[in-house]
């Protein structure tokens, strides 16, 4: 137990192992934590996302979120949107609409994510209303 709170104060942007045990505080809001199982997102049907690689980030105050890799995005079916927002805790968002999505802001990105929360550059979080998620172990 000790090494496991050594890891996870050692640095906000370091991945945890799979299933381990994450505590968010004010002082740690954020934990990051590798799914360790192939995880697939769908829109109407049809993939946008599939992955290995996923991170689970646990937020203090939020549901957990997965993260996947932008390579293994279906970003040739994503469009930028105008709408951008803050977070304290990881940066300033970016909003994809995707092809099929009704213009309806389906997935996000932190494009330069603060130093805390380096680990989610280049990853793309997703909405989970009206998509299906598909978790094979």
């Amino acid at each position: 137990m000790a090494d496991q709170e050594t890891k996870s104060d050692a640095g906000a942007a370091g991945i945890l192992p799979p299933g381990s045990r994450t505590e968010t505080s004010f002082q740690k809001p954020l934990a990051f934590v590798a799914a360790d199982q192939r995880i697939a997102v769908f829109l109407d049907g049809a993939p946008i996302a599939e992955s290995t690689d996923v991170i689970i980030v646990h937020e203090k105050g939020h549901k957990p979120m997965l993260y996947f890799p932008r390579g293994d995005v279906a970003m040739d079916r994503a469009s930028p949107m105008a709408q951008t927002t803050h977070c304290p805790r990881k940066g300033d968002a970016a909003y994809f609409e995707f092809a099929g999505s009704d213009g309806r802001a389906v997935a996000w990105s932190y494009e330069d994510p603060i130093p805390q929360a380096t680990v989610l550059k280049d990853y793309v979080a997703f909405y989970p209303d009206n998509l299906e998620f598909n978790r094979e172990s």
